[in-house]
């Protein structure tokens, strides 16, 4: 199968290698020529969870002229993966399909719109950082969750992926990948918004009393919306189903307590993807993460308060109107539980 796996940071660069070990047939396409370039010359150099791997890999800066591909996996972040998945249908080969592995449900839409485009969704279980282009750490182990959303093609999707991607990448199939892709993005938006917001790591937290209570109101918020859509929402592969977390109905306080922590130790040095861009000065993904809810719920008549708040605080950050400080999780508490 000649696949292009589109994006070669801390996801892509996994499926990248794992995909170039198991196929010759494999390229990366990056966006800026440099980085294509390094990445040719470097090849992939993993370590970590999935130890030491290393495998070389054609690159180029955008789809080359007339070239056609079986599998197209797009690691792209929500806020450009419109505009890359509509270049990469173009290259797209007969009888062959896309697949989406980002945080948020963008994808459901595109589904939508276009209907004859064979295309698949997955939430992935593990984390990588990249440390410089072809060099990446993976921070913790786990595998993809895929579902067609086109069902009719689900053993071949499954079985073309398990064959390209494992050992390296453990591939669950699922046929409620709307409700995983939902389940996937109320954990992400209780963990990377609020980690945006107060500019820590994972592990510091969720050590906070102020930041679990905030991330049980992020994710009943957003579980409140799917169940109104009439959405089941599922776990991913090495993830938690957040329907736990939520304030009525979920597990008690203790146990929901003593997995946050677990998580926290797990993912201690992790940074959000949120963090992460701010840092380095670019356009978050907060408009597809808990944006995403806020805007279901202004659709719905639906009180979102914490996530408003969320993603009002970051975009005040983004235009350096205000810092990412402990001090904003409070000013969100305050709002809500004052």
């Amino acid at each position: 199968m000649k696949t292009a796996v589109v994006g070669c940071g801390g996801i892509g660069s996994v499926v990248a290698c794992a995909a170039s070990l198991n196929s010759p047939d494999v390229v990366c396409i990056e966006g800026k020529t440099e980085y294509a370039q390094k990445l040719e010359n470097r090849g992939i150099n993993l370590t970590g969870k999935k130890g030491n791997l290393h495998s070389t890999i054609k690159c180029h800066a955008g789809f080359p002229t007339d070239s056609k591909y079986d599998v197209i996996i797009l690691t792209v972040k929500s806020n450009v993966l419109r505009d890359v998945f509509t270049s990469a249908k173009e290259h797209l080969a007969k009888n062959g399909f896309i697949i989406t592995l980002q945080n948020g449900v963008e994808v459901l839409r595109l589904h939508d719109e276009h209907p004859e485009v064979r295309l698949a969704a997955g939430a992935v279980g593990y984390n990588s950082i990249m440390i410089d282009h072809g060099q990446y750490e993976v921070t913790s182990d786990g595998g993809i969750t895929v579902g067609n959303l086109n069902k009719k093609y689900d053993i071949d999707l499954l079985l073309s992926l398990k064959q390209l991607l494992e050992p390296y990448i453990p591939i669950d199939f699922s046929k409620n990948i709307e409700g995983v892709l939902w389940g996937k993005l109320l954990i992400v938006i209780g963990v990377t918004g609020l980690g945006g917001v107060a500019g820590l790591r994972v592990g510091e937290l969720l050590k906070m009393k102020v930041a679990r209570k905030l991330f049980y109101r992020v994710v009943t918020e957003g579980y409140n919306i799917t169940k109104a859509l009439g959405i089941k929402v599922d776990k991913f592969q090495g993830g938690i189903n957040p329907a736990k977390f939520r304030m009525k109905g979920g597990l008690p306080i203790f146990f929901k307590y003593m997995i946050l922590r677990v998580i926290g130790k797990r993912y201690r040095d992790l940074k959000s993807n949120i963090y992460h861009s701010i840092e380095r000065g670019e356009k978050t993904e907060i408009d597809y993460l808990n944006g995403t809810v806020v805007e279901y719920a202004k659709k719905m008549g639906m009180d979102v308060p914490v996530n408003e708040a969320i993603v009002k605080i970051i975009k005040e950050i983004e235009s350096g109107k205000r810092k990412m400080s402990v001090q904003n999780l409070y000013e969100i508490y305050n709002l809500v539980y004052s």
